[in-house]
């Protein structure tokens, strides 16, 4: 079922795409848009996917069109010296070569965000919140890749917060385990059957296995709780659409975390299916991340990433036993002095608001492209900085 919304309303989506499952171990799909090509979607078994699909939607369409610029100053203007020098370190790894203009002189676009730390105001550069390129080309030579990553939307301010710290943590978790090509263990086909069961995501599981090859791995870092899991899927057959598929989930349980990573395999699976990837991976006007994933379906990104890992050591009984809450994290992010940001907004929508948030930090990888203007060297990955592969690091994570 289609619905189209002939006059646009900030508050909803000018399409809703809705499409039931037509057996029953596959989950229902919703996708919606507007025409400025901000787009959600969501799978699964209940009604709450609209919920989802049209969040997404909101979050994209926020911070790619909607993130406010409060003021115009330097960098260091508010922030105290630690927090300059943790910009600096971090932009003078983003920037373009060419740049040749002052960090310390130029004056940035800023938006009000509050600190991890503290929760005290001070404003950053604009350009490190808003996916789209800011007013300022200066700005955007000092950051010029942005994606999603560490952006949330909920109907409660602390469910966006804790969308927002979780999205942000398992993407440095990914990025950990692609350039080092480490993780901390594999799970097998049987124990992931055994974890699922009776779980409505086992079926699709079991139909996934029986046309392709998968691949289960822990990512979790041991420092935080919960779990974090990246579910690949390969397919050996050339006449395939779908050669290789991926999806991941940070959750408080295993069994959680498998769940969502394979609806969140299903969404991307599906839509591989049912586009013409040579015309989306020529389409100019695409994402570029959804371009290089297209380009990363062959089987041997499948072999690539399933093969030839190194295991972290286990060190279970001092990993944190508490579940993966706004609170817990937040004392864990402090313990690690991995301190940032959060950008807080909200919009009406339906009987309430939407809340929107953003965590990011530059003592955390800014965002998912490796391969061009990250900031390799930082906190997070100081622990692990002498494990990262030059060659790993020249090809960014295929990863949707």
């Amino acid at each position: 079922m289609n619905n189209y919304n002939e006059i646009h309303h900030p508050t909803f989506a000018d399409f809703l795409l809705i499409r039931p499952n037509a057996v029953r171990h596959l989950p229902h799909s919703i996708e919606c848009g507007s025409h400025w090509r901000t787009y959600g979607s969501s799978s699964g078994w209940s009604s709450d996917i609209r919920y989802s699909a049209l969040g997404e939607h909101f979050e994209r369409k926020h911070f790619y069109l909607d993130i406010p610029v409060h003021d115009t100053n330097m960098l260091g203007a508010g922030l105290t010296t630690e927090e300059r020098k943790e910009f600096t370190e971090a932009f003078s790894q983003t920037s373009m070569s060419s740049m040749h203009a002052s960090l310390q002189s130029h004056c940035f676009d800023r938006t009000t965000v509050y600190r991890v730390i503290d929760f005290t105001p001070c404003k950053v550069p604009t350009v490190c919140l808003s996916i789209s390129e800011c007013r300022s080309q200066i700005d955007n030579c000092f950051y010029p890749i942005r994606d999603t990553c560490g952006c949330s939307a909920h109907t409660t301010i602390d469910n966006a917060v804790l969308g927002a710290l979780k999205e942000t943590l398992e993407r440095q978790f990914l990025l950990r385990f692609w350039l080092t090509k480490t993780c901390p263990g594999r799970i097998e086909f049987n124990e992931a059957c055994n974890t699922l069961t009776g779980s409505a995501s086992l079926a699709l599981f079991q139909e996934l296995k029986k046309s392709g090859d998968l691949c289960m791995l822990d990512l979790t870092d041991e420092r935080f709780p919960g779990s974090c899991i990246l579910l690949c899927y390969g397919n050996r057959d050339d006449n395939a659409q779908v050669k290789f598929c991926a999806g991941m989930a940070y959750a408080d349980t295993s069994r959680a975390a498998l769940e969502k990573s394979i609806v969140e395999l299903w969404q991307t699976f599906r839509f591989m299916q049912s586009i013409d990837s040579e015309h989306e991976i020529k389409n100019t006007l695409q994402d570029p991340y959804l371009k290089h994933f297209l380009c990363c379906n062959h089987y041997d990104t499948y072999e690539e990433i399933s093969n030839s890992l190194k295991p972290i050591e286990r060190m279970d009984k001092n990993r944190p036993t508490a579940k993966p809450t706004t609170r817990n994290l937040f004392k864990i992010i402090r313990e690690l002095k991995l301190n940032g940001y959060l950008y807080l907004s909200s919009t009406p929508h339906a009987a309430s608001n939407l809340y929107l948030c953003k965590y990011f930090s530059p003592n955390l990888f800014l965002h998912m492209d490796n391969a061009r203007h990250l900031n390799i060297k930082n906190t997070y990955s100081t622990p692990f900085f002498d494990e990262i592969i030059d060659s790993q690091v020249a090809r960014m994570v295929p990863f949707p």
